[in-house]
Protein backbone atom coordinates (compact mmCIF):
# COMPACT_ATOMS: atom_id res chain seq x y z
CA UNK A 1 0.00 0.00 0.00
CA UNK A 2 1.14 3.53 -0.71
CA UNK A 3 0.31 6.71 1.12
CA UNK A 4 -2.38 8.67 -0.70
CA UNK A 5 -0.74 10.99 -3.18
CA UNK A 6 -2.24 13.88 -5.11
CA UNK A 7 -1.64 13.35 -8.83
CA UNK A 8 -2.73 15.68 -11.65
CA UNK A 9 -3.28 14.10 -15.07
CA UNK A 10 -3.04 16.56 -17.98
CA UNK A 11 -3.91 15.71 -21.58
CA UNK A 12 -6.37 15.84 -24.45
CA UNK A 13 -8.39 13.13 -22.70
CA UNK A 14 -7.31 11.72 -19.32
CA UNK A 15 -10.33 9.66 -18.22
CA UNK A 16 -8.44 6.36 -18.50
CA UNK A 17 -5.52 7.67 -16.42
CA UNK A 18 -7.65 9.34 -13.76
CA UNK A 19 -9.96 6.36 -13.26
CA UNK A 20 -7.05 3.90 -13.13
CA UNK A 21 -5.21 6.06 -10.59
CA UNK A 22 -8.36 6.41 -8.50
CA UNK A 23 -8.82 2.62 -8.44
CA UNK A 24 -5.23 2.31 -7.20
CA UNK A 25 -5.95 4.64 -4.29
CA UNK A 26 -4.35 7.85 -5.54
CA UNK A 27 -6.13 11.18 -5.14
CA UNK A 28 -6.52 12.09 -8.79
CA UNK A 29 -7.03 15.50 -10.38
CA UNK A 30 -7.89 15.95 -14.07
CA UNK A 31 -7.27 18.56 -16.75
CA UNK A 32 -8.49 17.74 -20.27
CA UNK A 33 -10.67 18.88 -23.17
CA UNK A 34 -13.73 16.71 -22.46
CA UNK A 35 -14.68 16.62 -18.78
CA UNK A 36 -16.57 13.35 -19.24
CA UNK A 37 -18.93 12.13 -16.55
CA UNK A 38 -16.60 9.31 -15.49
CA UNK A 39 -13.57 11.61 -15.49
CA UNK A 40 -15.28 14.02 -13.09
CA UNK A 41 -16.50 11.13 -10.93
CA UNK A 42 -12.99 9.73 -10.46
CA UNK A 43 -11.28 13.11 -10.04
CA UNK A 44 -11.10 15.10 -6.83
CA UNK A 45 -11.21 18.22 -9.00
CA UNK A 46 -11.52 18.84 -12.72
CA UNK A 47 -9.95 21.64 -14.80
CA UNK A 48 -11.22 22.23 -18.36
CA UNK A 49 -8.69 22.76 -21.16
CA UNK A 50 -9.34 24.38 -24.53
CA UNK A 51 -7.65 22.24 -27.21
CA UNK A 52 -6.98 25.39 -29.23
CA UNK A 53 -4.89 26.86 -26.41
CA UNK A 54 -3.58 23.91 -24.39
CA UNK A 55 -0.31 25.63 -23.58
CA UNK A 56 -1.93 28.78 -22.23
CA UNK A 57 -4.50 26.85 -20.18
CA UNK A 58 -1.88 24.63 -18.56
CA UNK A 59 0.09 27.70 -17.49
CA UNK A 60 -2.99 28.77 -15.55
CA UNK A 61 -2.70 25.56 -13.52
CA UNK A 62 0.69 26.49 -12.07
CA UNK A 63 -0.78 27.22 -8.63
CA UNK A 64 -2.62 23.88 -8.63
CA UNK A 65 0.53 22.05 -9.73
CA UNK A 66 2.30 23.46 -6.67
CA UNK A 67 -0.16 21.52 -4.49
CA UNK A 68 0.38 18.19 -6.25
CA UNK A 69 2.69 15.32 -5.38
CA UNK A 70 2.90 14.16 -8.98
CA UNK A 71 1.98 15.10 -12.57
CA UNK A 72 1.17 12.68 -15.40
CA UNK A 73 1.33 14.19 -18.90
CA UNK A 74 -0.92 12.45 -21.42
CA UNK A 75 -1.66 12.76 -25.13
CA UNK A 76 -1.87 16.14 -26.83
CA UNK A 77 1.20 17.53 -25.07
CA UNK A 78 3.93 15.68 -26.97
CA UNK A 79 5.56 18.90 -28.17
CA UNK A 80 4.40 21.20 -25.37
CA UNK A 81 6.77 23.48 -23.49
CA UNK A 82 6.72 23.00 -19.72
CA UNK A 83 9.56 25.44 -19.19
CA UNK A 84 7.31 27.60 -17.02
CA UNK A 85 7.53 25.00 -14.23
CA UNK A 86 10.09 25.63 -11.51
CA UNK A 87 12.68 22.96 -10.67
CA UNK A 88 10.64 21.53 -7.80
CA UNK A 89 7.50 21.15 -9.90
CA UNK A 90 9.44 19.62 -12.81
CA UNK A 91 10.59 16.88 -10.43
CA UNK A 92 6.92 16.04 -9.87
CA UNK A 93 6.53 14.85 -13.47
CA UNK A 94 5.95 11.10 -13.33
CA UNK A 95 7.47 9.62 -16.46
CA UNK A 96 9.54 10.99 -19.28
CA UNK A 97 10.72 14.59 -19.06
CA UNK A 98 8.93 16.91 -21.54
CA UNK A 99 12.16 17.28 -23.53
CA UNK A 100 12.44 13.50 -23.88
CA UNK A 101 8.77 13.19 -24.86
CA UNK A 102 9.16 15.90 -27.50
CA UNK A 103 12.26 14.27 -28.94
CA UNK A 104 10.85 10.74 -29.13
CA UNK A 105 7.46 11.93 -30.43
CA UNK A 106 9.17 13.56 -33.41
CA UNK A 107 8.61 10.87 -36.05
CA UNK A 108 11.43 12.12 -38.28
CA UNK A 109 13.91 11.92 -35.40
CA UNK A 110 12.59 8.47 -34.46
CA UNK A 111 13.01 7.15 -38.01
CA UNK A 112 16.66 8.18 -37.92
CA UNK A 113 17.20 6.40 -34.59
CA UNK A 114 15.47 3.24 -35.80
CA UNK A 115 17.91 3.26 -38.72
CA UNK A 116 20.75 3.42 -36.20
CA UNK A 117 19.27 0.46 -34.27
CA UNK A 118 18.73 -1.60 -37.44
CA UNK A 119 14.99 -1.94 -36.69
CA UNK A 120 12.55 -2.26 -39.59
CA UNK A 121 10.27 0.75 -40.12
CA UNK A 122 8.68 2.56 -43.07
CA UNK A 123 10.90 4.66 -45.34
CA UNK A 124 10.34 8.21 -44.04
CA UNK A 125 10.98 11.59 -45.68
CA UNK A 126 10.14 15.14 -44.75
CA UNK A 127 8.27 17.37 -47.16
CA UNK A 128 11.37 19.51 -47.45
CA UNK A 129 13.48 16.50 -48.54
CA UNK A 130 10.92 15.64 -51.22
CA UNK A 131 10.69 19.23 -52.47
CA UNK A 132 14.49 19.42 -52.70
CA UNK A 133 14.64 16.14 -54.64
CA UNK A 134 16.76 14.17 -52.18
CA UNK A 135 17.65 10.66 -53.33
CA UNK A 136 15.79 8.65 -50.66
CA UNK A 137 12.54 10.44 -51.47
CA UNK A 138 12.65 8.91 -54.96
CA UNK A 139 12.20 5.46 -53.43
CA UNK A 140 8.76 6.16 -51.96
CA UNK A 141 6.01 3.97 -53.42
CA UNK A 142 2.34 4.84 -53.75
CA UNK A 143 0.14 5.31 -51.96
CA UNK A 144 2.34 7.17 -49.47
CA UNK A 145 1.14 8.09 -45.99
CA UNK A 146 1.26 11.77 -45.00
CA UNK A 147 1.28 12.67 -41.30
CA UNK A 148 2.35 15.47 -38.94
CA UNK A 149 5.76 15.11 -37.30
CA UNK A 150 4.05 15.25 -33.89
CA UNK A 151 0.77 13.95 -32.55
CA UNK A 152 -1.05 10.65 -32.32
CA UNK A 153 -4.43 9.18 -33.03
CA UNK A 154 -4.06 9.37 -36.82
CA UNK A 155 -6.58 12.20 -37.14
CA UNK A 156 -4.45 14.30 -39.50
CA UNK A 157 -3.02 11.41 -41.57
CA UNK A 158 -3.94 10.90 -45.22
CA UNK A 159 -2.76 9.26 -48.47
CA UNK A 160 -0.91 10.66 -51.45
CA UNK A 161 -1.65 8.41 -54.44
CA UNK A 162 0.61 9.85 -57.16
CA UNK A 163 4.01 11.53 -57.48
CA UNK A 164 2.35 14.74 -58.65
CA UNK A 165 0.11 14.77 -55.59
CA UNK A 166 3.06 13.99 -53.32
CA UNK A 167 5.19 16.87 -54.64
CA UNK A 168 2.29 19.32 -54.32
CA UNK A 169 1.68 18.24 -50.70
CA UNK A 170 5.39 18.38 -49.89
CA UNK A 171 5.55 22.00 -51.03
CA UNK A 172 2.43 22.93 -49.07
CA UNK A 173 3.32 20.90 -45.96
CA UNK A 174 7.15 20.84 -45.76
CA UNK A 175 7.15 19.97 -42.04
CA UNK A 176 4.92 16.92 -42.50
CA UNK A 177 6.31 13.42 -42.94
CA UNK A 178 5.81 11.21 -45.98
CA UNK A 179 6.07 7.49 -45.33
CA UNK A 180 6.01 4.22 -47.17
CA UNK A 181 2.62 2.55 -46.65
CA UNK A 182 2.98 -0.82 -44.93
CA UNK A 183 0.05 -3.22 -45.31
CA UNK A 184 -0.59 -5.54 -42.40
CA UNK A 185 -2.18 -5.88 -38.98
CA UNK A 186 -1.98 -2.84 -36.71
CA UNK A 187 -0.71 -3.63 -33.22
CA UNK A 188 0.90 -1.99 -30.22
CA UNK A 189 2.97 -3.08 -27.25
CA UNK A 190 2.24 -1.61 -23.83
CA UNK A 191 5.42 -1.35 -21.74
CA UNK A 192 6.45 -0.45 -18.23
CA UNK A 193 10.04 0.80 -18.06
CA UNK A 194 12.47 1.75 -15.33
CA UNK A 195 15.99 3.06 -15.71
CA UNK A 196 17.35 -0.48 -15.66
CA UNK A 197 14.78 -2.58 -17.54
CA UNK A 198 11.68 -2.57 -19.75
CA UNK A 199 8.87 -5.12 -19.53
CA UNK A 200 6.24 -5.72 -22.21
CA UNK A 201 2.93 -5.86 -20.38
CA UNK A 202 0.65 -6.71 -23.32
CA UNK A 203 0.56 -6.93 -27.11
CA UNK A 204 -2.64 -5.36 -28.43
CA UNK A 205 -4.55 -5.35 -31.68
CA UNK A 206 -5.32 -1.82 -32.87
CA UNK A 207 -8.61 -0.87 -34.49
CA UNK A 208 -7.86 1.76 -37.12
CA UNK A 209 -10.20 3.75 -39.36
CA UNK A 210 -13.32 1.58 -38.93
CA UNK A 211 -16.24 2.77 -41.07
CA UNK A 212 -18.68 1.03 -38.70
CA UNK A 213 -17.59 3.44 -35.94
CA UNK A 214 -17.64 6.42 -38.34
CA UNK A 215 -13.93 7.06 -37.97
CA UNK A 216 -13.22 10.47 -39.57
CA UNK A 217 -10.18 9.18 -41.45
CA UNK A 218 -8.46 5.97 -42.65
CA UNK A 219 -5.82 6.08 -39.90
CA UNK A 220 -7.90 7.27 -36.93
CA UNK A 221 -7.48 5.22 -33.75
CA UNK A 222 -10.85 3.58 -32.93
CA UNK A 223 -9.86 1.34 -30.03
CA UNK A 224 -8.19 -2.02 -29.58
CA UNK A 225 -8.44 -5.62 -28.44
CA UNK A 226 -6.14 -7.14 -25.81
CA UNK A 227 -4.32 -9.43 -26.07
CA UNK A 228 -3.25 -9.84 -29.69
CA UNK A 229 -1.75 -13.23 -30.53
CA UNK A 230 0.56 -13.66 -33.51
CA UNK A 231 3.52 -15.86 -34.42
CA UNK A 232 5.62 -12.69 -34.08
CA UNK A 233 4.44 -11.88 -30.52
CA UNK A 234 7.76 -12.60 -28.82
CA UNK A 235 9.78 -10.76 -31.47
CA UNK A 236 7.51 -7.72 -31.34
CA UNK A 237 7.75 -7.50 -27.54
CA UNK A 238 11.53 -7.85 -27.63
CA UNK A 239 11.81 -5.04 -30.21
CA UNK A 240 9.59 -2.79 -28.09
CA UNK A 241 11.69 -3.46 -24.99
CA UNK A 242 14.91 -2.76 -26.91
CA UNK A 243 13.53 0.55 -28.16
CA UNK A 244 12.40 1.62 -24.68
CA UNK A 245 15.85 0.95 -23.23
CA UNK A 246 17.77 2.48 -26.13
CA UNK A 247 15.68 5.66 -25.90
CA UNK A 248 15.86 5.82 -22.10
CA UNK A 249 12.09 5.79 -21.54
CA UNK A 250 10.52 5.37 -18.10
CA UNK A 251 7.04 4.53 -16.87
CA UNK A 252 4.19 3.56 -19.20
CA UNK A 253 5.13 3.75 -22.88
CA UNK A 254 3.84 2.23 -26.10
CA UNK A 255 5.29 1.14 -29.43
CA UNK A 256 3.02 0.91 -32.49
CA UNK A 257 3.65 -1.71 -35.17
CA UNK A 258 2.29 -2.98 -38.44
CA UNK A 259 2.76 -6.75 -38.58
CA UNK A 260 3.09 -8.16 -42.09
CA UNK A 261 3.46 -11.76 -43.26
CA UNK A 262 7.22 -11.18 -43.25
CA UNK A 263 7.46 -9.62 -39.80
CA UNK A 264 6.90 -6.41 -37.79
CA UNK A 265 7.56 -2.80 -38.77
CA UNK A 266 7.74 -0.08 -36.11
CA UNK A 267 5.41 2.84 -36.91
CA UNK A 268 5.82 5.15 -33.92
CA UNK A 269 6.63 5.35 -30.22
CA UNK A 270 4.28 6.91 -27.68
CA UNK A 271 6.36 8.06 -24.67
CA UNK A 272 3.24 8.43 -22.49
CA UNK A 273 0.11 6.55 -21.42
CA UNK A 274 -1.78 5.02 -24.34
CA UNK A 275 -5.45 4.45 -25.11
CA UNK A 276 -4.83 0.73 -24.64
CA UNK A 277 -4.80 1.22 -20.85
CA UNK A 278 -8.47 0.17 -20.55
CA UNK A 279 -8.20 -3.19 -22.28
CA UNK A 280 -4.74 -4.02 -20.91
CA UNK A 281 -6.00 -3.59 -17.33
CA UNK A 282 -9.20 -5.56 -18.00
CA UNK A 283 -7.26 -8.34 -19.72
CA UNK A 284 -4.35 -8.70 -17.30
CA UNK A 285 -5.72 -7.43 -13.99
CA UNK A 286 -2.80 -5.01 -13.62
CA UNK A 287 -3.20 -1.39 -12.55
CA UNK A 288 -1.03 0.54 -15.00
CA UNK A 289 -1.01 3.87 -13.19
CA UNK A 290 0.24 2.20 -10.01
CA UNK A 291 2.83 0.24 -12.02
CA UNK A 292 3.86 3.46 -13.78
CA UNK A 293 4.37 5.38 -10.51
CA UNK A 294 6.33 2.53 -8.92
CA UNK A 295 8.59 2.16 -11.96
CA UNK A 296 9.33 5.89 -12.06
CA UNK A 297 9.62 6.47 -8.33
CA UNK A 298 11.07 3.24 -7.02
CA UNK A 299 12.57 1.48 -10.03
CA UNK A 300 10.10 -1.37 -9.32
CA UNK A 301 8.86 -3.32 -12.31
CA UNK A 302 5.95 -5.69 -12.80
CA UNK A 303 6.47 -9.18 -14.17
CA UNK A 304 5.55 -9.74 -17.82
CA UNK A 305 1.77 -10.11 -17.53
CA UNK A 306 -0.37 -13.03 -18.63
CA UNK A 307 -3.74 -12.25 -20.16
CA UNK A 308 -6.62 -13.73 -18.15
CA UNK A 309 -9.36 -12.77 -20.64
CA UNK A 310 -9.93 -10.76 -23.79
CA UNK A 311 -11.01 -7.12 -23.62
CA UNK A 312 -12.09 -4.77 -26.40
CA UNK A 313 -12.82 -1.06 -26.68
CA UNK A 314 -14.53 0.67 -29.60
CA UNK A 315 -14.61 4.47 -29.86
CA UNK A 316 -17.77 5.79 -31.50
CA UNK A 317 -17.49 8.94 -33.64
CA UNK A 318 -20.23 11.26 -34.85
CA UNK A 319 -20.89 10.89 -38.58
CA UNK A 320 -22.95 14.07 -38.41
CA UNK A 321 -23.22 16.71 -35.74
CA UNK A 322 -25.76 15.95 -33.04
CA UNK A 323 -26.64 15.86 -29.38
CA UNK A 324 -26.56 13.23 -26.63
CA UNK A 325 -30.23 12.68 -25.76
CA UNK A 326 -30.00 10.04 -23.03
CA UNK A 327 -28.01 8.94 -20.01
CA UNK A 328 -24.98 6.93 -21.18
CA UNK A 329 -23.70 6.38 -17.65
CA UNK A 330 -24.26 2.63 -17.85
CA UNK A 331 -22.09 -0.47 -17.50
CA UNK A 332 -19.93 -1.15 -20.54
CA UNK A 333 -19.63 2.48 -21.67
CA UNK A 334 -16.75 4.84 -20.80
CA UNK A 335 -15.73 8.35 -21.87
CA UNK A 336 -19.31 9.24 -20.95
CA UNK A 337 -20.66 12.57 -22.24
CA UNK A 338 -23.28 14.33 -20.17
CA UNK A 339 -26.84 14.38 -21.52
CA UNK A 340 -27.32 17.36 -23.80
CA UNK A 341 -23.70 17.61 -24.97
CA UNK A 342 -23.43 18.83 -28.56
CA UNK A 343 -20.94 16.83 -30.60
CA UNK A 344 -19.56 17.97 -33.95
CA UNK A 345 -18.99 15.72 -36.99
CA UNK A 346 -15.89 13.56 -36.55
CA UNK A 347 -15.71 14.04 -32.79
CA UNK A 348 -15.85 11.04 -30.41
CA UNK A 349 -19.18 10.40 -28.69
CA UNK A 350 -18.29 7.65 -26.19
CA UNK A 351 -16.52 4.28 -25.98
CA UNK A 352 -17.99 0.76 -25.82
CA UNK A 353 -16.18 -1.86 -23.71
CA UNK A 354 -16.42 -5.64 -24.06
CA UNK A 355 -14.94 -8.57 -22.11
CA UNK A 356 -14.96 -12.24 -23.12
CA UNK A 357 -13.15 -15.55 -23.30
CA UNK A 358 -12.22 -14.95 -26.94
CA UNK A 359 -11.42 -12.07 -29.22
CA UNK A 360 -14.75 -12.54 -30.98
CA UNK A 361 -16.89 -12.53 -27.83
CA UNK A 362 -15.14 -9.48 -26.35
CA UNK A 363 -15.49 -7.50 -29.57
CA UNK A 364 -19.14 -8.56 -29.97
CA UNK A 365 -19.91 -7.26 -26.46
CA UNK A 366 -18.14 -3.98 -27.24
CA UNK A 367 -20.28 -3.60 -30.37
CA UNK A 368 -23.46 -4.17 -28.34
CA UNK A 369 -22.43 -1.21 -26.21
CA UNK A 370 -21.67 0.76 -29.37
CA UNK A 371 -25.30 0.25 -30.39
CA UNK A 372 -26.42 1.61 -27.03
CA UNK A 373 -24.29 4.71 -27.64
CA UNK A 374 -25.86 5.24 -31.08
CA UNK A 375 -29.33 4.84 -29.52
CA UNK A 376 -28.72 7.84 -27.25
CA UNK A 377 -27.24 10.11 -29.91
CA UNK A 378 -29.40 12.07 -32.34
CA UNK A 379 -27.98 13.82 -35.39
CA UNK A 380 -29.52 17.27 -35.29
CA UNK A 381 -26.86 19.70 -36.46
Amino acid sequence: MHETEKILAVGYSVRHIVCSGSRAGYEMYAADAFGDVDTRRCAKKYFPLNPLQFQADVRLLEEEINKMDGIIIGSGFESADFGFLNAEDRRKILGNAPEKTKEVSNKAWLASRLDDFGIAHPLTCTGREIAEGEEKAKHLHYPAVVKPAYGGGGTANFFCNTEKELIRCAKQLPEFLYQEYIKGKHASVSLISSKREAVSVCLNEQLIGLDSLYAPGPFVYCGNVSPFVTKFSEQVCEIAEEIAMELGLTGSNGVDFVITDDGPFVIEVNPRFQGTLDTVELSTGLNLVDAHVKAVRGDLLVERAMAKKYAAKAIVFAKQGGVVVGNLDICGIVDIPEKGRIIKPGEPIATGIGIGDSRESAFAEALKNVERIFAFFTSQL
